[in-house]
């Protein structure tokens, strides 16, 4: 009969202090899997930083301090949007003349007070001012676009009052340039997650590197609305161009080798409220051919144009599989439904992933 050897007491201590190391190891682990980063990425204004907004808001606390924080952003938006579009009008020679003297108060403020907060609201809906805001508002580049001015131009004078305080809506609605990385933290069933936002403007993506180590998913977003615009940055080049280069050259990328990419094609009600008046055919020449296809047919001309865009960022996709949604930032009941299908899809290639080793 053959017994073991006795193990003396320092083996003793080194398999006690191996078994706590392998026990903290896997409580580590659980941990790691319950912390998730995604990074979101993509061109300027193209709406990561009220997406990751609505995301902080459906999980988080939106705290009255930071509401306040937004009173001056907002005020100036309305201020300087109205003066670009005086502006323009002056220059076009089609500012009315009976608006004269409102235009030139509104030109030479440096605040939003509750005098010009009225003037605004007479001259930017004189029918020849949104006439042309309508035809050339685009490309006047202003912060928040023609739907944003035009709401902070009907709420100035609520934003003029000496007690304001920014609701919710104005809180999505702001529109602020990111510069930098900014991280928002939050928890959804007990899953610790980490959402990185960064600026999209090209002088801003060379800052994108310090943010790719440990990512779990990347949301890419897209302003489907965009197809007919210039970069704000560089007007030869057509916005949504440029996102498809972008989008080809993160996907190719080696560092995000096995990451699971996520498509969201925003500013859904942008594109939806734009077809009528600027067709899809009169920017990409293939688009007819698309439209007319068996694959489509039946399909409302919304579905027909994001599916089409949808196509253009698969042509261009170097990873292994990427999902995609139509989505709307300002929309929080879209975008919580698009996040919670976004966790379903993150779910599945964990369990994909677990099943491959």
């Amino acid at each position: 009969m053959c017994f073991g050897r006795k193990k003396s007491a320092d083996e003793q201590l080194q398999e006690q202090k191996n078994q706590e190391i392998e026990k903290q190891l896997k409580a580590d682990l659980r941990v790691e899997e319950k912390n998730v980063k995604i990074l979101i990425l993509g061109t300027g204004d193209s709406g990561k930083t009220t997406f990751t907004k609505q995301l902080t808001c459906l999980h988080g606390v939106l705290s009255k301090e930071t509401l306040e924080s937004y009173s001056f952003i907002l005020k100036d938006l309305a201020l300087r949007g109205a003066q670009t579009l005086i502006n323009c009008a002056e220059e076009t020679g089609v500012l009315p003349k009976e608006h004269t003297e409102k235009a030139k108060s509104i030109l030479e403020a440096q605040v939003l007070t509750p005098q010009i907060a009225s003037d605004i609201q007479t001259v930017t809906t004189d029918p020849v001012l949104v006439q042309l805001l309508d035809s050339k508002g685009e490309s006047l580049q202003m912060q928040g676009g023609v739907s944003g001015c035009k709401y902070y131009w009907a709420n100035s004078d609520r934003y003029a009052a000496d007690n304001f305080t920014p609701t919710q809506e104005d809180y999505f609605k702001a529109r602020i340039k990111t510069t930098g990385i900014v991280e928002s933290t939050f928890s959804v069933s007990g899953t610790n997650f980490t959402i990185v936002d960064v600026g999209g403007q090209r002088s801003e993506r060379k800052k994108w590197l310090h943010c790719f180590g440990s990512v779990d998913a990347i949301i890419f977003l897209a302003a489907i609305n965009e197809y007919d615009m210039v970069l704000e940055e560089d007007e030869t080049e057509n916005r949504l161009v440029e996102s498809i280069k972008l989008w080809r050259a993160l996907t190719n990328a080696p560092f995000f080798k096995g990451i699971p990419f996520i498509l969201f094609l925003n500013k859904s009600d942008l594109f939806l409220d734009k077809l009528p008046k600027v067709p899809l055919q009169e920017i990409f020449a293939d688009y007819p051919s698309f439209h007319s296809s068996p694959a489509v047919a039946g399909m409302s001309d919304f579905e027909k144009g994001w599916r089409f865009i949808k196509e253009q960022y698969a042509k261009y996709f170097a990873g292994t599989s990427f999902y995609a949604h139509t989505t709307c930032a300002i929309d929080t009941e879209s975008c919580k439904k698009v996040f919670k299908s976004v966790q379903d899809q993150m779910f599945r290639q964990a369990m994909s992933d677990d099943k491959a080793l």
